[in-house]
């Protein structure tokens, strides 16, 4: 949702609270004289946002230079106030066509992720209390799916299911990064020195593939007809470089290691979690986006 140059980011919000979202939380407004434009982020919320909090990372490279990428907060007030969720989106650094690991976009990604890491470790101990439940979503563009072929004899394109059970290197030393633990420097590079190990490690669910078991598709899905064949699930808002890579780069991570420490004997649960294309039949376009979205249900009991 860039609002730079333009309204909807101010026509959204309006609508929004037509609807009863009336809190909410976006990045920063940039103008001309700052050379960049804004990093995109917007929370909407029912629910009382009582704190909040943003990071901009360190500039993208090539286009990515001109956003001011970063990571959104936004503490929730549940259940009249007994308790919160703790909800953090963000935007990184986007890489263009195949992606190797030793790109210099993908340690700007990492080096991205692991200032988000170090935003959890100044907001959480501040903010959160036990039992409260710690949402990280958004598009990290890191894609978690390995594109290995389980069946080639059998089938000559990618399935989404069978063929994204296993984890990209990138993906694992996102997890890696993300939850502090750190990387071997060499996974980025004999000439890298860069662990991104932080002081406080975080145990992460990947709730997506945890719960459907693989990694889901959400950038540059496919079709395929009877015959075999295989097309672009979307062609409109995606460019022919990315339109059939079958990315998986939008997450929903989850983090509440001691539901049961909760001061009101509040437990969250996180209770069902999926992907949304948000397709729009009869229209220019054929859904939102030219990523699909991730949802999740979580609850107060």
């Amino acid at each position: 949702m860039f609002e730079f140059a333009s309204s909807r980011r101010s026509r959204l919000l309006a609508a929004a609270e037509k609807l009863g979202f009336k809190f909410y939380v976006v990045s920063q407004r940039q103008y001309p004289w700052n050379l960049a434009i804004d990093g995109g982020l917007v929370v909407l919320s029912r629910y009382p946002i009582v704190e909040s909090d943003s990071f901009e990372y360190q500039r993208g490279i090539g286009p990515d230079w001109m956003a001011k990428k970063g990571v959104l907060y936004a503490k929730i007030a549940m259940a009249e106030g007994d308790t919160h969720v703790h909800l953090f989106t963000t935007h990184t650094q986007a890489s263009y066509g195949e992606v190797v690991i030793t790109q210099p976009d993908v340690k700007r990604r990492l080096s991205q992720l692991f200032e988000f890491h170090n935003f959890l470790e100044r907001i959480l101990p501040k903010h959160r209390a036990a039992g409260e439940a710690v949402v990280l979503t958004g598009d990290f563009n890191v894609d978690s799916r390995d594109h290995v072929l389980r069946d080639p004899s059998k089938v000559k394109y990618e399935r989404e299911m069978e063929d994204g059970v296993e984890t990209s290197d990138e993906g694992k030393a996102m997890m890696a990064v993300l939850e502090g633990r750190g990387i071997d420097p060499k996974v980025l590079g004999p000439d890298n020195v860069d662990e991104f190990r932080g002081k406080t490690t975080y145990a992460l669910h990947d709730a997506l593939k945890e719960r459907l078991g693989y990694h889901p598709v959400t950038f540059g899905n496919i079709v395929v007809d009877k015959e075999g064949g295989v097309f672009p699930r979307e062609t409109v808002l995606t460019t022919k470089l990315d339109s059939e890579v079958m990315h998986s780069i939008d997450y929903v991570f989850w983090y509440n290691p001691d539901p049961q420490e909760h001061k009101a004997s509040i437990v969250t649960e996180l209770i069902d979690v999926g992907v949304v294309p948000n397709f729009t039949p009869d229209r220019d376009f054929t859904q939102i986006s030219d990523h699909y979205g991730v949802a999740a249900v979580i609850a107060l009991k």
